[in-house]
């Protein structure tokens, strides 16, 4: 494409690793199971794509909220592009994936001056802070009919989608498991030290294999982590680590198999075949609604297998009488 031009359609999400899956699996020819009619989507974040859509229209950069940089001000964007000559929607088609992290000013923004037709996927249920947008402002927003409601889940076993519904307290019931079971429940794991989870995960790598998705409350964590790993894995072994400060999405190949170690919000609308959620003393027990979001969220990123690790000492009380039985969670 030629600078000022748009692609006929575009996919908008919620964070830089979604971003990059997205175009990942693009670029790998399933473009065609993403949208109809051919072309070339690229994904976008949601900052990104306005910043550039935006001033694309205007000549200037969107205006922020006072004192937040990462919030736009919409109604201080409506009032500049109500009169302008290039406010009118331009583009064929608009996918928005996990619209509930997505605020209600955004769909306002797209329906009016981006595409008229616009597909949203979201589930509200899986929002991971406090700003979560419901289906229904969504609706409301974008001027959308009533949602379909998808009710088969594809990607967990039945024994990890049992542990996802423990923290599941959303208005809608959940996805029909349509896998067979496969004998393995998800395991609550003890780790004394973060040498103990490394030489844990390392010998899952090497003995199973597979993607592996490494999920740490703290940053810091996941380098230490990334670290070890990276020493003792073998030298051919993918071992990356996401961290938004870097903007390193691009260097991750989410589709080769290999570990990749993110924090929560990152892990958003990831998948992998091994999820190991440390520091799970930092997630449980769950005081707020956003918490227990996080937690089922966290948990359906396992296609496969799923790890709890919590340490260096036990669980408080609290902590572990929140937890299922180990009908469904099984203790190392």
């Amino acid at each position: 494409m030629q600078d000022g031009d748009v692609s006929s359609v575009a996919i908008v999400t919620f964070n830089r690793m979604l971003r990059r899956l997205l175009n990942l699996i693009r670029e790998d020819g399933a473009e065609e199971s993403l949208v109809d009619g051919g072309g070339d989507p690229d994904a976008f974040t949601m900052h990104s794509f306005v910043s550039k859509d935006y001033r694309r229209r205007t000549g200037s950069p969107p205006p922020n909220v006072p004192h937040d940089q990462y919030a736009y001000d919409w109604d201080a964007m409506s009032e500049v592009l109500r009169e302008h000559g290039h406010a009118s929607p331009d583009r064929e088609h608009l996918v928005v994936d996990e619209g509930q992290d997505l605020p209600a000013g955004f769909f306002e923004y797209a329906a009016r001056h981006v595409s008229r037709m616009m597909t949203v996927f979201a589930d509200d249920d899986q929002a991971v802070g406090d700003r979560r947008t419901t289906l229904e402002q969504i609706k409301k927003a974008a001027g959308l009919p009533d949602p379909i409601i998808l009710t088969r889940n594809h990607r967990n076993t039945p024994e990890i989608a049992r542990l996802a519904e423990h923290f599941h307290d959303g208005r809608l019931p959940v996805a029909t498991v349509l896998r067979p079971p496969s004998g393995q429940p998800p395991r609550l794991v003890l780790s004394r030290d973060l040498e103990s989870t490394a030489a844990f995960v390392s010998n899952w790598c090497k003995t199973r294999g597979g993607s592996v998705g490494v999920i740490v409350n703290r940053n810091p964590t996941g380098s230490d982590l990334c670290s070890r790993l990276s020493r003792i894995l073998p030298s051919n072994s993918r071992v990356d680590m996401y961290e938004s400060s870097r903007g390193n999405d691009d260097e991750i190949s989410l589709l080769t198999p290999g570990v990749t170690i993110l924090n929560k919000e990152s892990a958003k609308g990831q998948e992998f075949d091994t999820v190991f959620v440390l520091e799970l003393d930092n997630f449980i027990p769950c005081t707020t609604d956003a918490e227990r979001r996080a937690m089922y969220m966290m948990c359906t990123r396992a296609r496969d297998n799923l790890f709890l690790v919590y340490g260096p000492h036990d669980l408080v009380p609290a902590a572990a009488s929140e937890l299922p039985g180990p009908d469904i969670l099984e203790r190392s």
